[in-house]
């Protein structure tokens, strides 16, 4: 029993020292950058509009009919329609990428951001500049600004199209 009691208080403690995605409950992140930005401006760093969908040539119907969805700011129906297509074609990215994106505009942050989180994991893809943006945005919208800034820093190296928005918004929330 005491193994037992010892084993919940390690894990009730552990949970707290690393909040983010795949959290149940709990607070929200806090180091000191949190302290420095106000809980109303996360929404407005945070905010987007959707990326421009390029058609993708060879793409799978049913890829291309879950982007007309998307094209008509229908986000949960396009995410919806997406899982399904990224779940028959686990290796096809841009479903990936447009998940991720319809999934933070659907409202539902944390699925988005893992999605787009598995996407900078792997590896150098068309899409990995984008995909590291965006999964700032998410990140900044859930307040954990550690891992947003990281994300940033981690863009900027790669010195691509979006070196300057990421430049930007890294010092709107401060350096880390």
């Amino acid at each position: 029993m005491l193994v037992a009691m010892s084993v919940f208080g390690w894990l009730a403690w552990s949970s707290h020292a690393e909040p983010g995605v795949g959290r149940v409950a709990g607070a929200r992140p806090t180091n000191i950058a949190t302290s420095v930005i106000p809980d109303e401006q996360y929404e407005s760093l945070a905010a987007f509009e959707a990326p421009v969908y390029a058609p993708v040539p060879r793409a799978p119907q049913s890829f291309q009919t879950a982007m007309a969805r998307y094209m008509k700011a229908d986000y949960a129906g396009a995410a919806s329609a997406l899982r399904a297509v990224s779940d028959a074609q686990p290796h096809f990215v841009p479903a990936q990428f447009y998940l991720g994106i319809s999934l933070l505009l659907a409202g539902d942050r944390i699925a988005g951001i893992q999605e787009l989180r598995e996407l900078t994991m792997a590896g150098d893809t068309p899409y990995l500049e984008r995909a590291r943006f965006y999964l700032a945005k998410g990140l900044l919208a859930e307040h954990d600004i550690h891992r947003a800034q990281q994300q940033l820093e981690d863009l900027i190296e790669q010195h691509g199209d979006l070196e300057k928005q990421a430049t930007v918004l890294l010092a709107q929330i401060g350096p880390s």
